[in-house]
């Protein structure tokens, strides 16, 4: 019989949803050796057909109110000793953790900060830039840290990407599936003023509330909850991508492409300057703050930049799959 590995994890257009995109790319790849389960609150019909595509079930579990009374509920319900519960989210602080270790349970926790006291089994943090010693953890919590354990769906890893030409004046546009802020059309707007002449393909989800703003310039193509094998596609085939410090930064360097990288919320700000630092994409600030004068230097800066794929190469050599795997056996 397998093991069972249930995933506690919610996305919406508020929170966003690269933690549910992380979780899946996970069920996906211990499909095999692994029973999966996501615990999940309200899904939209996308992230059932998300969730299902991993060949993973889900239990749709009541909103309420306090976070440490859902912790006992899904332990007296749910959770057994053998299992192993994966948490992805900010609300799981060590309290909610405590709950969960009473089961008996093996815990991995995936987080993008390291502001709590870690009392888990595995922790992993696939934002580089972070050091063991500046997490609080107990002995026996394991760290997997880095673009080493870069939280990527399968389809990313395919060699055969990197060998796909690049496509003449296009450009890939994705600032997460809501974008509740339509930083897509601040960049289509400046980018239609510097280089008009280039084809712009913009990812959205079934957050976002903009559409009306884009479907009428000429030169733009909505993509709209496309495959991870069609997003890949479209990276490989842009010239440029220009994305935040998000969960597509890594797919877009594992698969190879000329990024221009920003950030909109804080977390974004520590792999937005690791990437900077170690030379794999060119920097445009703050979104919010960008400017055309300022994307115009920076557009003509990428062009030039021959060695972002090169370094990026260099950091995803496709080791992130059995790293994963291993992180769960080991438990």
């Amino acid at each position: 019989m397998k093991l069972k590995v249930y995933f506690r994890v919610d996305s919406n257009s508020e929170i966003g949803f690269g933690h549910i995109i992380r979780c899946t790319a996970i069920s996906d790849i211990l499909r095999d050796d692994f029973s999966c389960t996501f615990l999940i609150k309200n899904p939209s019909e996308y992230l059932i057909g998300e969730i299902s595509a991993t060949g993973a079930n889900y239990i749709v579990i009541p909103e309420s109110q306090n976070i440490l009374v859902e912790a006992k509920i899904i332990t007296e319900k749910y959770i057994q000793k053998q299992d192993i519960v994966l948490i992805d989210g900010y609300q799981f602080k060590t309290e909610y953790q405590e709950i969960l270790r009473r089961s008996g349970c093996n815990i991995v926790y995936i987080d993008d900060f390291n502001d709590k006291d870690y009392i888990c089994d595995a922790l992993i943090n696939n934002i580089p830039g972070f050091t063991e010693q500046s997490f609080k953890k107990k002995s026996y919590t394991k760290l997997y840290l880095g673009t080493d354990y870069a939280l990527l769906r399968k389809e990313f890893f395919n060699p055969s990407l990197r060998k796909i030409a690049k496509k003449r004046k296009t450009i890939l546009v994705s600032f997460g599936g809501a974008d509740i802020y339509n930083l897509s059309l601040k960049i289509i707007q400046f980018i239609n003023k510097i280089r008009p002449d280039y084809s712009i393909n913009v990812l959205i989800g079934d957050a976002y509330m903009h559409n009306e703003t884009l479907k009428n310039i000429s030169n733009v193509k909505l993509h709209h909850n496309i495959s991870a094998k069609d997003v890949a596609e479209l990276i490989a085939q842009s010239k440029i991508c220009i994305i935040p410090a998000s969960s597509i930064l890594n797919e877009a360097a594992c698969v190879g492409s000329k990024i221009l990288v920003g950030y909109f919320v804080d977390n974004q700000v520590q792999p937005y300057n690791y990437f900077i630092e170690n030379q794999m994409a060119i920097g445009i600030g703050n979104i919010h703050e960008l400017t055309l004068t300022l994307l115009k230097t920076k557009f003509e800066e990428v062009l030039k930049a021959d060695c972002l794929i090169e370094n990026q190469f260099q950091k995803y050599r496709f080791q992130q799959i059995e790293n994963i795997k291993n992180i769960f056996y080991q438990l």
